[in-house]
């Protein structure tokens, strides 16, 4: 009998998907796909924006270009070089410099696929590396929104607890969950060398 090399495993369609993300700056030439997530509201139903926030093209040019912009680390989740949501790391200042707190979005029609699990892999080895004095990153998530939940623990976050009545948003006190990152925690060094 002769030697048939073992079949070449090939990849999964979505192993393939997961390959074709990546993380960019959010510019003016994205926002007719940032309209398309800013105004679903499946997907805004936790952000803290309402539908009709950005309801016109020049609302939404006006957050690019106050917000997006400016901001200290804001990407674009892209599959296939074409937005399809964002990421954002807001860093501390004075003496909680050595936290940051992350937040994300993504369209609906790409929910379920590992996409956004990816991104926040790829966000958190980002700034652990830009940002060496970075020891935290921090994620709140409203207790309702267990799919973001799922996310974080799949992207190696630890659930720390819950904030009752945390914030105000769309007329009323939320519930939200504390989630976290060290830079010392061991995902962080499979990740950030793989």
């Amino acid at each position: 009998m002769e030697n048939v090399p073992p079949k070449l495993v090939e990849k999964t369609e979505e192993e393939d998907e997961l390959s074709n993300i990546s993380l960019r700056l959010l510019d003016f030439s994205d926002v007719d796909d940032f309209m398309v997530w800013a105004t679903d509201d499946k997907v805004v139903q936790f952000c803290s924006w309402g539908t009709d926030t950005y309801a016109s093209k020049e609302a939404a040019m006006n957050y690019i270009a106050d917000v997006v912009i400016p901001h200290p680390w804001f990407r674009a989740i892209c599959l296939d070089g074409r937005p399809i949501g964002a990421i954002s790391v807001s860093p501390n200042r004075g003496n909680d410099s050595c936290r940051a707190e992350m937040g994300y979005v993504l369209g609906s029609n790409y929910w379920g696929r590992g996409i956004v699990t990816q991104a926040v892999k790829m966000a958190a080895r980002s700034v652990f590396v830009e940002w060496p004095h970075l020891e935290r990153l921090e994620a709140l998530v409203d207790v309702e929104n267990k799919g973001s939940q799922r996310v974080l623990e799949k992207s190696g976050f630890q659930r720390e607890g819950v904030l009752r009545k945390y914030y105000f948003q769309k007329g009323r006190a939320r519930d939200v969950v504390m989630f976290s990152l060290l830079s010392t925690d061991p995902l962080v060094n499979s990740f950030m060398y793989s």
